[in-house]
């Protein structure tokens, strides 16, 4: 439906074109009308003049709240009310408003999208007047082109967070949406292993792991497993990931810039790296080592793991990523090449189509059970999962990732799964605000 502003003498008015008398609510005086958590008691009107997508609303309402009236809402009726929307709120960093014609390109992917996707950063977000100062992009009348407009807007029914908000804005909006804040809360490496490993079958995949609070805990952990990685428990890009590997009598260093020394076993404390990383102990942890090589490079997967219109999570697409020679990470400065996720499989597993599908179905299934798990601690619906695969295709999972990014898909070309990535975390933000939007 569209909106259209009546001008007229009248205040707190809804109209409705004549098509709506058969409705449930045409029989009533008043209704109360909600506009994300926008909310007012209005007087029912019929009017012959309205088109059947068309809603009409006394002009009065514009000092109250802003409705574009160039975009179409869908509509949710109950006995005495009707809700327009959805209406989402996408929040991103102050940087990233400032480059909005990036992310009107993004945009694109998820378009057509009935209702109203409000740009902001954590700046914009006004908990005293329960307002967001942000952008909408406006479409041009009788044509395909669209334009940003900073407007002041409601607060939303439900909030898509690619940027981390203040723990009291955060809070608020938690509580006045009724949790529909989806990445509620921005975990760390550690909190993920704190969070997964009490469900024993999911602990079974991801990789043994403890705090980094002494150099004892990494001979320890040495003696248990061949190789460690020393991680930072927050960050991201592979940035200050050590490798140590235990050979014979001594170890084997490998820094996240892959510069490798060697050191006696029992003088490791001395070695450069670990010095350095002994004074900032509280922020790293220590991992079992569980890397898997082809061809003298490391390999993983990346798993993008959705919720939709379903709720429900559901496997997008994955990849596979090989490493360059030598590399310890996969990420993007260090990858040699990606392949879809199902060319990646049959790279590294010489098996028949149909175990290729069993293996394909069990990495879904143990995602499905990490992810299923994160639901108890928060509201969470856009995940991409970097797992690795041994050779007798255990998985492993290294990371759950909230805000990755979308740099892969220039390099596997693949833009119909690009597209998929993009727009299920709106439908799935709609469905949390109320709002059914087909595909």
């Amino acid at each position: 439906m569209y909106i259209k502003w009546i001008t007229n003498e009248e205040i707190d008015k809804i109209y409705f074109p004549v098509s709506f008398q058969g409705m449930e609510i045409s029989s009533l005086e008043k209704i109360n009308f909600h506009f994300g958590l926008w909310e007012k008691e209005l007087s029912v009107q019929f009017l012959d003049e309205l088109s059947d997508d068309v809603i009409g609303l006394s002009t009065n309402l514009r000092n109250d709240v802003f409705i574009p009236d160039d975009l179409f809402f869908e509509i949710n009726t109950t006995e005495d009310s009707l809700s327009i929307g959805p209406v989402i709120l996408y929040v991103v960093s102050k940087q990233f408003v400032k480059r909005l014609g990036r992310l009107k390109k993004r945009f694109k992917k998820i378009l057509p999208f009935n209702g109203l996707i409000i740009v902001s950063s954590p700046e914009g977000i006004n908990t005293e007047k329960k307002t967001i100062k942000g952008y909408y992009l406006q479409q041009k009348p009788n044509t395909k082109k669209s334009n940003w407009k900073e407007e002041v807007f409601p607060y939303p029914g439900a909030v898509f967070k690619r940027k981390n908000l203040p723990k009291n804005v955060n809070k608020h909006l938690y509580e006045v949406t009724g949790g529909r804040v989806f990445n509620s809360d921005f975990f760390n490496k550690w909190e993920m292993w704190k969070w997964l490993s009490p469900n024993q079958i999911v602990r079974s995949h991801i990789p043994h792991t403890t705090e980094f609070k002494s150099l004892a805990k990494i001979n320890n952990m040495l003696k248990i497993y061949p190789s460690i990685y020393l991680k930072p428990k927050s960050g991201s890009q592979g940035n200050g990931i050590i490798e140590i590997k235990r050979l014979d009598n001594q170890c084997q260093i490998t820094d996240s810039k892959n510069r490798v020394t060697h050191v006696e076993s029992g003088r490791l404390g001395s070695h450069p790296i670990i010095k350095r990383l002994l004074k900032k102990k509280k922020k790293y942890m220590i991992q079992q080592g569980v890397p898997v090589q082809h061809d003298s490079r490391n390999v993983d997967f990346r798993i993008y793991m959705q919720k939709d219109e379903t709720k429900q999570w559901k496997c997008t697409g994955f990849i596979g990523r090989f490493a360059k020679p030598g590399s310890i990470t996969t990420n993007l400065h260090h990858i040699d090449y990606i392949l879809p996720g199902k060319k990646a499989l049959q790279k590294l597993f010489s098996q028949d189509q149909h175990d290729l599908e069993l293996i394909e179905q069990k990495i879904v299934n143990v995602c499905i059970d990490a992810c299923q798990t994160l639901d108890q601690h928060g509201c969470y619906g856009d995940l991409a999962i970097d797992f690795i695969l041994t050779s007798d295709s255990h998985v492993w999972i290294l990371e759950m990732n909230k805000r990755y990014g979308y740099k892969s898909f220039p390099i596997i070309k693949d833009l119909a799964l690009y597209g998929k990535i993009i727009r299920n975390p709106f439908l799935y933000a709609s469905a949390l605000a109320g709002f059914i939007i087909n595909k």
